[in-house]
């Protein structure tokens, strides 16, 4: 993910940081509370302001992170291990 979009996503989970880590139950249930509550991702146009460039976010990119998320830590829960992102 792009730095923006991982901190949106992040913060949705609960957490202010780039970088860290959790056990895999209470990261799963994060997302579980995130993919119930969160309203559906409307998106963000991209944007140029001189040389910086926001490639923005495509429509229900969020809820589809949360997804892939909710795999991930299922799978780190079924091997006993925790989150790490950053």
């Amino acid at each position: 993910m792009a730095n923006a979009n991982a901190a949106r996503v992040l913060g949705v989970l609960g957490y202010d940081e780039l970088a860290g880590d959790a056990e895999a139950d209470d990261f799963l249930g994060r997302v579980l509370v995130a993919l119930a509550l969160v309203p559906v991702d409307a998106g963000r146009p991209a944007t140029a302001e001189g040389r910086f460039v926001d490639c923005g976010r495509r429509a229900g990119y969020i809820q589809e992170r949360l997804e892939e998320l909710r795999g991930l830590a299922e799978e780190a829960r079924a091997r006993g291990l925790p989150v790490y992102w950053g």
